[in-house]
């Protein structure tokens, strides 16, 4: 076997540790062929031969490489040289691409991006800011707010405002208008596409206006028209609101800002896509699922908000009237200041405005023996009459002989839950496992792009199952994307095929980050059955219309964990809603002719209020409002004095009954209306109750010129601030016209060549005898 060896002539080798490792090589070196016979071999630790080379009287401990080696490398350099410069020159077309698409990111033109400001030193931001202030009344049972967006153009260019926001999934926006310059110009509610052209007009003619419409029922944009440079423009949206009661406990949520939701589907061609126009404020393409997606899917700040310095700010005022004696009023997302007049409370953010990153919640408690058992609080608009009924079902206590129950916990592990969300879920998930009877039987199915199940089939909760599960929770990660509706199917089909033998319960936890919202809604209608869905909302900014819809058609319970320090409180709550009996049968009878706005009354779990919405035919009379049911399984009425102390005005009781009119007949699609029905029987309450609708937009439009027909308008979307305890989501963030790929194609391409040249290394003394080292 022959060898090519370095022979480092004697004296020179130089700069030797003490490890015997040679740092740097002599570059006077000669090639020897030797034949086997005159050299000795030995294997040493590192696998490498080492061959003991005697020249000139001197011996040198050489590592040497069989002569095939070199010409393997001296083939890959050939080859290097062949292909490098093809390398280089493919690198430098990719950097003049990735310039050119930098170049677009910032640009104007639909597809492009934001419009963003680059000022020397510090990284683009929006060149419109927006500031939102909110001021609650609230009385009673119903909250009346007026929301306030100020928008304000730091550039130098005329400005189309684009801001997607969210609002209560119940509320009726009723009232906009907008401000400029000390005028102010009041909004009316047209049907869809004809708002959407008047404002086109008046954008393309260089008139101010604006353009408010619904994209889902908690999601809302707002189009603000030719803001010039320097210009503040406002858009003020009057919204009234149900309170929430449970528990015992009054709720007001306000949310402030998205969770961007997962978008399924294939990508449509820009040609079939009807949204293409509006592709810069978004960062996803429409799908054949979701085909309205850059309507929903809103920029975000790429880094998070403080309320220290927030990215966008917030003031927060509420008047509260709750009409009985108070124990407690607390805010637990946000620190507020309060004082008190009498029965009547005022609220303002304690330290100025906060980041728009949660959901801000108001909670107010009765004092003892003031809760609430009936009430009714009426309005007059316009000649007509409205009213909303609250029952409260008497507390109960649980059954003797409990009913044995299945429960399947659904729980979402996909990337919009990673945080502090999931570790809500985790917590909330092994508070409800400690919950279960030995009776009961249970799974549990983790979803993100995937679903895999703890049990092929559920198990009854013994203790050994019982830890398999906690395991199995414990190593839950989030990640991935939200194919939310194989999981929730699967978790119902396989209560399709069960016996009635246990009450079967399904517990689906998730932040309701997703598109497709009305798809899954239309696939629990279907397949519901005899189970029942309790969904738990999770996270600052939960997508809390669409859990609430969704166990309303499931006969269960929505519930929200926004603080960690609420998993126990809320669990807690759900075990009660699990366990309790229910009021059944229920039925209301009126002493006169009403038009109730929603559907059949629903079942109630314990401490569940009943609220329904009527409109009275004629003014309200005196008589007896009867309401009755089976409370486990025992007759049960209660009756309510019509005109009696019970009985008391409310502002905004007219727009609820017209809310709740218009979601009864949307529902309506899951009993087989046609769509063109549905169409024109909300056209007829929202253009009469001046409501905004998945068919009507408020729009306004001022009568002067302000834009120069032949300056540009240029469009610019307003961020929204990332939640709150909420991993970074990259693909939500805009793109600033950064080189990261061409950096790692270089950085590639660098590594590439070193490790050539590691190949193509010489050999390396191992050991330098005494002699070489003089």
């Amino acid at each position: 076997m022959w060898c090519r060896i370095r022979v480092y002539p004697a004296g020179k080798a130089a700069m030797v540790p003490e490890s015997g490792r040679l740092l740097k090589r002599c570059h006077n070196w000669s090639h020897l062929h030797i034949s086997p016979p005159q050299v000795c071999h030995r294997m040493d630790s590192s696998r490498r031969f080492n061959r003991g080379v005697q020249t000139q009287g001197e011996m040198l401990m050489m590592t040497i490489r069989p002569v095939h080696h070199f010409l393997a490398a001296r083939t890959l350099l050939r080859l290097c040289f062949v292909l490098l410069p093809r390398l280089v020159a493919l690198f430098l077309c990719g950097l003049l691409l990735n310039a050119s698409i930098a170049r677009a990111e910032v640009g104007f033109e639909p597809g492009s991006g934001q419009l963003l400001l680059q000022r020397p030193g510090l990284p683009p931001e929006p060149a419109l800011l927006q500031h939102s202030r909110f001021a609650v009344q609230i009385a009673g049972m119903v909250a009346v707010v007026r929301l306030q967006q100020t928008f304000e153009n730091t550039s130098g260019d005329w400005v189309e405002g684009v801001y997607a926001f969210p609002l209560p999934g119940d509320a009726a926006v009723r009232h906009m208008e907008m401000r400029a310059g000390g005028r102010r110009i009041v909004g009316k509610v047209r049907e869809r596409q004809e708002a959407q052209a008047i404002y086109q007009q008046a954008a393309s003619s260089g008139r101010k206006a604006s353009l408010v419409s619904q994209q889902r029922p908690n999601l809302f944009q707002n189009r603000i028209a030719n803001v010039a440079p320097g210009e503040t423009v406002s858009v003020e949206l009057e919204f009234v609101q149900p309170v929430e009661f449970a528990q015992g406990r009054f709720s007001l949520r306000l949310p402030m800002t998205l969770t961007p939701r997962y978008i399924p589907g294939i990508s449509l061609p820009r040609a079939e896509n009807g949204a293409a126009e509006a592709s810069y404020l978004a960062w996803h393409a429409a799908t054949d699922q979701v085909p309205d997606a850059p309507l929903i899917a809103a920029w975000q700040h790429p880094r998070a908000g403080a309320d220290a310095l927030p990215l966008n700010p917030v003031d927060i005022a509420v008047e509260l009237d709750a009409g009985l004696p108070l124990a407690q009023v607390d805010t637990p997302s946000h620190a507020m200041r309060l004082s008190r007049e009498g029965s009547r409370y005022a609220l303002q953010l304690a330290r100025g405005p906060a980041e728009m990153d949660r959901d801000f919640v108001l909670r107010w408690t009765p004092a003892t023996g003031s809760e609430p058992r009936a009430a009714l609080f009426t309005e007059a608009v316009d000649g007509d009459h409205y009213g909303m009924l609250m029952v409260v079902p008497p507390a109960l206590t649980q059954a003797d002989t409990a009913i044995p129950r299945e429960l399947v916990f659904v729980i979402d592990t996909s990337g919009s839950m990673g945080g502090v969300p999931l570790q809500q879920a985790r917590h909330s998930l092994a508070a409800a496992l400690d919950s279960l009877r030995p009776a009961d039987h249970f799974n549990i199915i983790a979803f993100d792009h995937e679903y895999r199940s703890l049990f092929a089939n559920s198990r009854q909760a013994v203790p050994d199952a019982l830890r398999q599960a906690r395991r199995f929770v414990s190593k839950l990660e989030a990640g991935g994307g939200t194919e939310m509706l194989p999981p929730l199917q699967h978790a119902l089909q396989q209560g399709l095929a069960t016996t009635n033998e246990r009450l079967r319960q399904v517990v689906f936890l998730t932040d309701g980050a997703v598109g497709n919202e009305q798809a899954i809604i239309d696939m629990i209608a279907v397949r519901i059955g005899a189970s029942r869905l309790f969904t738990v909302g999770i996270g600052s900014a939960p997508n809390s219309w669409f859990l609430r819809e969704a166990a309303a058609l499931g006969r269960g319970r929505h519930l929200h964990v926004g603080e960690s320090s609420e998993v126990s409180t809320q669990i807690d709550a759900l075990v009660d809603y699990l366990s309790a009996p229910l009021l059944t049968d229920v039925r209301v009878d009126w002493p006169q002719a009403v038009a109730e706005a929603g559907g059949p009354l629903p079942d109630l779990y314990a401490g569940a209020p009943l609220i329904r919405s009527v409109h009275f035919n004629t003014p309200p009379q005196a008589g007896v409002i009867r309401v009755s049911g089976r409370l486990n399984g025992q007759p049960w009425r209660q009756e309510l004095e019509l005109g009696g102390s019970a009985q008391q005005p409310a502002r905004g009781v007219g727009s609820l009954w017209a809310r709740a009119r218009i979601q009864a007949l949307l529902d309506e699609r899951y009993t087989g209306a046609r769509e063109a029905v549905i169409r024109a029987n909300v056209l007829a309450v929202a253009l009469q109750h001046q409501l905004l609708s998945p068919y009507t937009s408020f729009v306004a439009v001022e009568e002067q010129v302000s834009r120069p027909t032949d300056v540009p308008l240029k469009p610019d979307a307003v961020r929204n601030t990332r939640p709150g305890g909420q991993s970074s989501q990259g693909f939500a963030y805009p793109q600033t016209a950064t080189t990261a790929s061409s950096k790692l194609f270089f950085a590639c391409l660098l590594l590439f060549v070193a490790l050539l040249f590691w190949v193509m290394r010489g050999p390396e003394l191992d050991h330098v005898p005494d002699d070489a080292k003089r």
